[in-house]
Parts: C-alpha cells; structure tokens; sequence
C-alpha cells in the first residue's frame, strides 16, 4: 500500500512537472543585451517580462528596440511579395512607355527591397521598466518571440524617389522635411508629401509643399524618410504602393549587434 501510494504521489509531481514545462514559453533576446539567449518565461508573460530578462546594455537604444512576432511574418511576407509585384509592373511599364528614368528608378527600388528580411516586427514600448508600469504598452507575449535592442544611431536617412538614398547627420530640433535639400528628389517623387517612419517602427504622414506644408516634426536618431513616388506614376499599376512600401519598411531594423 505504502509503495502504492509513493509511485502515485511521484506520477503526479512529474505531471505537475510536465505541465509547468508545457505552459512555458520561449522569447529570444539580442542585440545590445547582457547576453544573447533564450529566455524560458511563464506562461501568459508579457513584454515586461521579455524585456526585463533581456537586461540591455546601457548602449542599447530603447526608442529602436525591436518586437518580433512570427505570427505576423505571413502577412508581412505578403505585403513584400505584393510590394516585388508592383514594381516589377511599374518598371515594365515603364520600360514599354519609353521612360528610363522611372524604368530606373522602379528598377532601383526593387533591387533594393529584395533582401530585405520579413521581421514581423510589432511597434511597442520596449524599455523594461518603462514598459513594466504602463498596462496598456505591456502586451502578451507568443512562444517564439523575440525582442532586439539597437545601438543608438546619429543618422537620419532618405529613401525612395531620390535620386541616390542619403544618410545625414542628424540636426537636433530639424523639421523632418528640410533634409530633402540635401537629397534631391527624382522627377518621379511626389513633392507634396514624404512617409517618416521613426525608429520605433511608427509612421506618419508629413505634408511638405507650400501649399500644404503642416506644423514641422522634429526626427529621432534613426528615423528614416521614405519620399514617395508620384500618384501618376503608380496609379496604373497600384495606387497604395507608397502606403505598403512605407509599411513594408517600417517593419526594418535598426543596426546593432547581429543585424548588417
């Protein structure tokens, strides 16, 4: 009987076991951290938990730090694929209108878009503790998550219809749109307009012509300007390209360890 009861007890320590390990979930964390590693959490942890294990490095830039979800990879592998479609046609019909210059520019683009990774990267408050006392930024971690930590850049780059992409000095307190003096526009660029995407992996919209011009935003180190092709130019082939190409690009990462 004895012997009975100590198996019976010993088969529910190991299902309690079990179940423990089952319920647990694994988020990666790299970049500027402590050390790069696999942290076992809780199940039902939240990005508080993720960034408090990760322990960044002083270094690390909390403003483009980085949450990576593979739920949101499938989208984001269609958004790129929807993107490589697009401009393959703009630059088709480019080439069959006789305008090289936007045969190039399509081209150009495409070239560059190709390699970039599908991150699924999230936009989310990622400093530990900051992220700890806000309830509405500390959101459910997925098993197989990652959080990454950037070094801070002192760069800001231009993007998109220019004619070569730039990357400037960052000006403390300049409106966002007068780094496109010193990264001329291509003839295709729509001038009324430019996409920033922060380094947080937040976009907006700046209206940047006489005409329209809104109330300046000033730019984080890291903050990239995508200048965004005509609606003429696009409009056959698919009038949202600037939107997803935005989009698309703000899923990036910035650089820092583990990342080129």
């Amino acid at each position: 009987m004895r012997r009975a009861l100590r198996c019976a007890y010993a088969l529910a320590l190991l299902a309690t076991s079990t179940a423990g390990f089952a319920a647990a979930m694994q988020v990666q964390v790299g970049g500027a951290v402590t050390t790069e590693r696999t942290a076992m959490l809780k199940d039902h942890a939240r990005l508080s938990d993720a960034a408090l294990a990760a322990r960044p490095l002083p270094t690390a830039y909390m403003l483009g730090a980085a949450w990576l979800r593979p739920s949101l990879r499938e989208s984001q592998q269609r958004l790129k694929a929807g993107i490589l479609f697009d401009l393959t046609s703009l630059q088709q019909r480019a080439i069959s209108k006789d305008k090289p210059e936007l045969a190039t520019l399509a081209g150009n683009l495409l070239d560059w878009i190709k390699p970039m990774p599908v991150t699924g990267r999230q936009p989310a408050l990622l400093d530990p503790r900051a992220v700890e006392v806000d309830a509405p930024e500390n959101h459910p971690l997925a098993d197989g998550d990652r959080l990454y930590y950037p070094l801070r850049p002192d760069t800001i780059r231009v993007v998109g219809a220019v004619r070569q992409a730039c990357s400037l000095p960052l000006v403390p307190l300049q409106d966002a749109r007068l780094y496109l003096a010193s990264c001329p526009m291509a003839d295709q660029a729509d001038r009324d307009t430019i996409y920033v995407i922060e380094p947080d992996g937040r976009m907006f919209v700046e209206d940047v012509a006489l005409w329209n011009r809104t109330v300046p935003k000033m730019l984080a180190p890291g903050a990239l300007i995508y200048v965004p092709l005509s609606t003429h130019a696009i409009k056959p082939v698919d009038p949202s390209l600037n939107d997803d190409l935005a989009a698309f690009l703000a899923t990036q990462l910035l650089p820092g360890p583990g990342v080129e």
